[in-house]
């Protein structure tokens, strides 16, 4: 992908006071998204600390169920965690209940294609780490969960990326596909969500889940046709992929009467994963045209 930015500057002010953490998340996300150079943020200096920033939702139920607590600090710790997530952007000024957070060099479509490519291989590395969890039948370790969601967030790093600078670079080349682009992003970042799914379910799991060794393996080749067929495209290799997704179908079913439960659990995000990855070939295909 080639293209050039937008030259003009963009600033944001977000004023977070009453927001809970997963709305700070989206705010600071959506402007930081969007391609802004400077966000500003507001917050209540009454309002004396926060928490954290990483893995609400699962510092709320799931971490909280294996005895862990929600970390707390101040506003300006928890602004400096939230902007550490985040590529080519840094806190340059703060005061009372304020920071500033700007761009810290320019974005390019050589680091789209790479930050791209880093996606893909991440996803692929989640794959792997997962297939040897199962393998191995390493359950039950809150340290799975924590290990697989400190994956999927450099995941989710890489994307955001993208997403700005999709937004940044404007150029007849670069505009044919953003559509298509950002779509592939948003269901490349839901695929990369069941992975944290499937550790919160290994690491509360007290059974033997070897079972599902071969269909997370079915799985992972569907992926790895797809991200061949996204750099390749090749008509052979589609009509390949839509075959080893019937496949797919059939293995899924052919365990609908399994009675171990923390296997069907993890089976199911599998077959969720397999249906993302459909719906991006599904893109890629678009591509074409």
């Amino acid at each position: 992908m080639n293209g050039k930015q937008h030259s003009e500057s963009k600033k944001a002010i977000i004023d977070i006071t009453d927001f809970n953490v997963p709305m700070i998340w989206r705010f600071f996300q959506s402007a930081y998204r969007e391609g802004y150079d400077e966000i500003k943020i507001i917050y209540d200096n009454n309002k004396k600390s926060y928490e954290g920033v990483y893995n609400y939702y699962t510092s709320q139920f799931a971490y909280a169920r294996m005895g862990e607590k929600p970390k707390q600090q101040p506003a300006i710790e928890m602004i400096q965690e939230l902007v550490n997530r985040f590529i080519g952007v840094a806190i340059i000024d703060h005061g009372d209940n304020y920071c500033t957070i700007k761009e810290m060099g320019d974005v390019s479509s050589k680091e789209f294609d790479n930050s791209l490519r880093r996606i893909f291989l991440l996803l692929q590395e989640l794959f792997e780490t997962v297939m040897d969890f199962v393998k191995n039948n390493e359950v039950d370790d809150i340290n799975i969960c924590k290990k697989l969601h400190s994956m999927d967030l450099n995941v989710d790093r890489f994307i955001d990326y993208c997403c700005r600078i999709n937004n940044r670079i404007n150029d007849s080349t670069f505009q044919k596909n953003k559509p298509i682009m950002f779509s592939t992003l948003f269901l490349l970042e839901l695929l990369g969500d069941e992975f944290k799914y499937i550790g919160t379910h290994l690491a509360a799991s007290k059974k033997n889940i070897a079972e599902i060794l071969p269909f997370a393996e079915k799985v992972k080749d569907h992926f790895d046709m797809y991200y061949k067929l996204f750099y390749k495209f090749d008509r052979s290799l589609a009509i390949q992929f839509g075959k080893n997704d019937f496949d797919i179908y059939n293995e899924h079913f052919k365990w609908k009467d399994s009675k171990n439960k923390d296997a069907n659990s993890i089976r199911r995000h599998f077959m969720q994963i397999s249906k993302f990855i459909f719906c991006l070939t599904e893109l890629r295909i678009e591509m074409e045209f």
